[in-house]
């Protein structure tokens, strides 16, 4: 079945006809820079959307406000390219164009320009809240260029309040079904030329029918905002967070074995100063440290409830139960200078230098060391020239050595043609690296028993691994419809992926006396070894993706996302793991003192999912979402109040992941899907004083 029959069968033709209506010559006063918006994570210059260097959405406070949304991952369903799969309540599968296979590391996720975990998307201690945020940029595109290895897709920018821009504290409650208890509280406060915002928030849910996904988090976060002059400012943040979820699924034989709860601890502290001499120059210098702890203890059970094909091993063995634990500890420091200033009259440049620390404990994950460290460094620029008044040249590169790695250099070049005050042309091309990271290298995770030694070697480290590399070329068009009220937005890409890194399975054999075992490989045949690897063949995605916003009526808006992603690879496993369509239509709308939100999801087959199962496939099938939300906001002796109802997944169950190794059971096989999301409903009131 198609996304939305018209979008997944959408000529060439149709497109050329919405860009040519948005190409007339129109008079001096120019709507273009009225209705697109100031970006900054293209190339960390601030530029109109119209002058960067590539496709970037933003998602505003405002759309964020109006979806009720209570996470993240959610609302990045609505940029065009993103592909999301929601394993369980409290788990998030989120990547750019696919190719995230178990733990995607193509897309670069910072807050407020510093690049942090990805478990940031749980807008734990370095966001604090949703209602923290004043936008989010998601590059499409690699943004390596900016951003270094991480950025090798796209990147996702948090970009959140600054003290000033707020005069007063809220608070806001959701109470709904599946135990959703969420409390909100941030308390601003200026003094002189100080601003701070204190943020504290509570969030509580059992997850969904049927799965053991509940969670309990807590995040304690301040920002502050101190203007020392003129010139100079300092910023800084601090926060605080702890979630306990819950993870598993019953009758699994390792690492899910059993359902259990796990513990996630997160703080984060960043410091920047700010040094702006004039309008046309600025020198930043910030640091920042964050830490993460992750707790989670499981058991291999010898015994466990297996599928009928490997019950013979099992029968085969002592009974073992061995206890486990996928914790770790991570480190993360960061110095980085910025220097961005006018060169010339129609030149502005931008450079800087970074430097990061990292380390990993986990004797687990890590056996033979404990624990792991390195150091990056990296030197960027940008340099932004305007040739003529209707064309703009941007030139970007970034050089970057990681301890264990060569250096490598990403280079960019995009050439803008502004055809008409409301629409311009881009065509440009890009190459980045992305560095193998800690875990795919040095990861060497061994199965030990006291009584019988050495069982399995489940993960090897793989020291050869080799950077992945991107090329890609981009022709883009960006706009105003000012007979739609609104823009559109289109990228045609294609990019080629060379040596890209998945996760394979190794035949190894133990030797006799490894363990005590009559049969020393018995539990590698049962639990077979893997690593990471180099693809041997070019992975090619191409495609063409838009967003149309439109205000067609009175006080409504609608926002239509359409993404088609042709994969193409020497491995079939690696094409699945490209969705080929996906899109999102949001309808917003204004009655009077009501407020309405209606989205409606789409995405097409994927082969998103955790586990090696030999021998065992299987692909999501596509499925279609809807969320609404509805606001009616009172006042009660002049003290606003927001009532919200907001519902996703109205249309019932539907799979967005697979857990292969519970898939594979013979109850579910390829027919049941093993683990479903599903509808939820909540409730909140909320007031600002």
């Amino acid at each position: 079945m198609p996304p939305f029959p018209a979008l997944r069968h959408a000529t060439a033709g149709s497109l050329l006809s919405l860009l040519a209506s948005a190409c007339p010559a129109m008079p001096d006063e120019n709507p273009f820079l009225e209705s697109l918006p100031v970006v900054l994570s293209v190339s960390r210059l601030p530029q109109p959307m119209q002058d960067a260097p590539g496709s970037v959405t933003v998602i505003d406070a405002d759309l964020i406000a109006a979806t009720g949304y209570r996470n993240l991952a959610r609302l990045l369903r609505l940029a065009p390219g993103m592909q999301i799969g929601q394993e369980r309540s409290n788990a998030q599968w989120v990547t750019y164009h696919g190719l995230g296979f178990e733990n995607p590391a193509q897309l670069q996720v910072l807050v407020d320009g510093r690049a942090v975990s990805p478990l940031a998307l749980g807008t734990g201690a370095n966001v604090g809240s949703l209602a923290n945020i004043e936008r989010i940029e998601v590059v499409r595109g690699s943004n390596s260029a900016a951003y270094g290895s991480n950025a090798f897709l796209g990147v996702v920018n948090i970009i959140t309040r600054h003290t000033g821009a707020e005069d007063g504290s809220t608070v806001r409650l959701n109470l709904g079904d599946h135990g959703i208890a969420d409390l909100d509280a941030r308390l601003v406060a200026h003094q002189g030329p100080l601003g701070l915002r204190l943020t504290a928030r509570r969030t509580e849910d059992d997850g969904f029918a049927g799965l053991h996904d509940g969670r309990r988090a807590n995040v304690l976060n301040l920002r502050g905002d101190l203007r020392l002059g003129v010139a100079d400012e300092i910023d800084f943040t601090a926060g605080i967070g702890e979630e306990r979820f819950q993870r598993g699924y019953p009758g699994m034989p390792f690492e899910t074995d059993r359902e259990r709860t796990a513990r996630h601890t997160d703080s984060a502290l960043h410091l920047r100063w700010r040094h702006a001499p004039s309008a046309e120059e600025e020198w930043s210098l910030s640091w920042y440290h964050t830490r993460n702890d992750v707790r989670d203890d499981w058991s291999l059970e010898s015994r466990a409830n297996l599928p009928p094909a490997l019950a013979a091993y099992a029968a085969a063995l002592p009974a073992m139960r061995i206890p486990a634990s996928n914790g770790m500890e991570l480190e993360r420091s960061n110095v980085e200078l910025q220097h961005r200033l006018v060169a010339a009259q129609d030149v502005r440049l931008l450079w800087g230098a970074e430097w990061r620390a990292e380390s990993i404990a986990s004797p687990f994950y890590f056996h033979a060391a404990g624990d792991r460290e390195r150091e990056e460094w990296r030197l960027f620029g940008n340099l932004e020239w305007r040739s003529a008044p209707q064309w703009l040249w941007n030139l970007g590169a970034l050089a970057e050595h990681i301890d264990g790695g060569q250096a490598q250099l990403a280079p960019r070049l995009f050439l803008n043609w502004q055809a008409s005050p409301t629409s311009t042309w881009r065509i440009g091309y890009s190459r980045a690296w992305r560095q193998p990271s800690l875990f795919e290298s040095a990861v060497d995770v061994r199965i030990i028993d006291a009584d019988y030694g050495l069982l399995q070697r489940r993960f090897l480290p793989n020291p050869e691994l080799r950077p992945p590399r991107i090329d890609a070329f981009e022709v883009g068009f960006v706009g105003t419809l000012p007979q739609l009220g609104g823009s559109l937005d289109v990228r045609l890409f294609h990019e080629r992926i060379r040596d890209l890194i998945v996760r394979r399975m190794v035949d190894m054999t133990l030797e006799p006396g490894d363990n005590g075992l009559a049969d020393p490989n018995l539990i590698q045949r049962l639990l077979r070894a893997t690593r990471w690897d180099n693809v041997a063949d070019d992975v090619r995605l191409s495609g063409i993706e838009y967003q149309l916003r439109a205000k067609p009526w009175t006080a409504g808006e609608l926002i239509l996302n359409h993404a088609i992603v042709h994969a193409t690879a020497g491995d079939a496993d690696i094409e699945r793991n490209v969705a080929p369509y996906s899109a999102s239509l949001t309808w917003l709308q204004r009655f009077g003192p009501w407020q309405s939100t209606l989205s409606l999801l789409r995405m097409g087959p994927i082969d998103a999912g955790f586990g090696f199962t030999p021998g065992f496939r299987y692909s999501v099938p596509a499925y279609t979402a809807l969320d609404a939300s509805v606001t009616r906001t009172l006042r009660f002796e002049r003290q606003p109040v927001e009532l919200r109802l907001t519902a996703i997944n109205l249309l019932g169950r539907h799979q967005e992941y697979a857990n292969r190794p519970l898939q594979q059971l013979a109850r579910y096989g390829r027919d049941k899907p093993a683990n479903e999301v599903g509808p939820q409903v909540w409730f909140s009131i909320g007031t600002r004083f």
